[in-house]
């Protein structure tokens, strides 16, 4: 749990850090570097909330409802970066 929290503070950063750093250098690869760490961060917000959640009703589904959001999210930053959209945001 610490380590999940401690994602939550970090991640977001780390990642405005790397798209500063992506954007001046016009490097791809570092732009796509801080989406997959954002994508990193919203899976700690998936699972602090999954767990949460599941000690206070003790519902199952809860845990793979959440997972099916990070995936969605996932592939909708996988298609930005396949287009290149992420040099235009």
């Amino acid at each position: 749990m610490i380590l999940l929290v401690a994602s939550l503070i970090v991640m977001p950063l780390l990642a405005a850090a790397k798209r500063r750093v992506g954007v001046a250098l016009h490097d791809n690869l570092i732009l796509a570097d801080a989406a997959q760490t954002k994508i990193c961060m919203l899976l700690s917000v998936s699972t602090l909330l999954g767990v949460g959640l599941f000690q206070l009703t003790r519902a199952a589904w809860l845990d793979p409802a959440a997972g099916f959001v990070i995936a969605a999210f996932a592939v909708h930053e996988g298609r930005e970066a396949w287009a290149g959209e992420l040099i235009d945001d």
